[in-house]
């Protein structure tokens, strides 16, 4: 069954949470949150990146648990958009507002589309 979709969203978005989560420590390597461009981040923010997103999704590629890392990764995402909306920063430790909303909202429908709905069009090509 072709999932190449979801192999390149794990493999791009693996690649870039793991890039986004080190340039993080160059910004933040304390709670204090600090701007990595538009985005707030600090020390517990960059280590999600890493442990949450990035390095499972490279971990994913090579393991060939793409399609399930997109389905996750839709789950997670939802969870993030909506821990965004309240207060800020998040339980009191981790900034999820502003630009992150959106960011986090566009990778989910991306997750979505590859660990759903491109997986079913591939499924129904091959049958």
């Amino acid at each position: 069954m072709n999932a190449s979709l979801s192999k390149s969203y794990a493999v791009v978005f693996g690649a870039v949470y793991t890039l986004v989560g080190i340039l993080g420590f160059f910004v933040s390597t304390t709670l204090t949150s600090a701007n990595l461009i538009i985005f707030p981040v600090n020390v517990l923010h960059n280590v999600a990146h890493l442990a949450l997103i990035g390095i499972p999704g490279l971990v994913a590629y090579f393991i060939g648990r793409t399609v399930e890392y997109a389905r996750v990764m839709t789950v997670l995402f939802v969870v993030l958009v909506v821990a965004g909306f309240l207060p800020q920063p998040f339980l009191g430790i981790i900034p999820l507002g502003g630009w992150d909303i959106a960011l986090h909202a566009l990778s989910g429908i991306a997750a979505f589309v590859a660990g759903w709905v491109g997986y079913r069009a591939a499924a129904h090509r091959a049958a």
